[in-house]
């Protein structure tokens, strides 16, 4: 009988990462190098529009998102079963899991120090949740970043690092923040305050794609 993965203990207090450090950036530019700076933002501005441009689609297609740090995901959704444990053989058709058969107990929406189970975890993107995890080799000022941004609005949102085991079968993911909600993910190669402020607007709460439509009143620090 394959060993169940325990969900972990939200700690009692949030999680103080290191405060992101801003390094200051000098202020001497000549006046020709301002005007060829100004010149370029202005024909980027012009090429990309300003927001976002966010494709969806199958598993395989893929969109710039933000600065370009972002990439958007969208996959067909998996049938919503409760399980006690995975079926044998069973595999989500993302890593990180969008969709899926999941346990009858989904995680607490909080901030962790641990990984938490993806077998609990998208019972929480079903109700409307968004899960934001980090690989191993994302700087601690990124992680103090993603605390920040996530203090200022809990409610429905799972911050935790990637487990393991998700790392292994995809080591691409290991300097990767990944946020998941029901049937999409974005990877993002640093912390962009806009990127994850328009996946939070566009798949959090009863506005996403969840089948069970939670306002996020319901889904408050400590719920599930």
């Amino acid at each position: 009988m394959a060993k169940k993965d325990r969900v972990p203990t939200p700690p009692k207090r949030p999680v103080q990462a290191p405060k992101a450090y801003h390094a200051e950036r000098s202020a001497r530019r000549t006046q020709v190098i301002f005007l060829i700076v100004a010149a370029v933002i202005v024909v980027v501005a012009a090429a990309v529009g300003i927001g976002f441009v966010m494709s969806g689609g199958g598993g395989d297609d893929a969109g710039a998102v933000g600065s370009g740090d972002c990439q958007l995901q969208t996959f067909d959704a998996l049938e919503a079963k409760h399980v006690e444990e995975l079926p044998a053989g069973y595999e989500y058709n993302s890593i990180p899991a969008t969709s899926g058969q999941h346990n009858p107990t989904p995680a607490i929406f909080n901030l962790y120090d641990q990984p938490v189970p993806q077998i609990n975890y998208v019972h929480n993107l079903e109700h409307g949740g968004v899960v934001v995890q980090y690989g191993s080799e994302v700087p601690d000022t990124a992680v103090a970043q993603i605390g920040d941004w996530y203090q200022e609005d809990t409610r429905g949102l799972i911050v935790a690092p990637l487990a393991a085991d998700l790392e292994k079968e995809d080591p691409t993911l290991s300097d990767k923040i990944v946020l998941t909600s029901w049937t999409h993910m974005m990877r993002c190669t640093a912390f962009d305050q806009g990127a994850f402020d328009k996946f939070s607007d566009d798949y959090r709460g009863p506005q996403g794609d969840a089948p069970e439509k939670f306002e996020l009143d319901q889904l408050a620090q400590g719920g599930s």
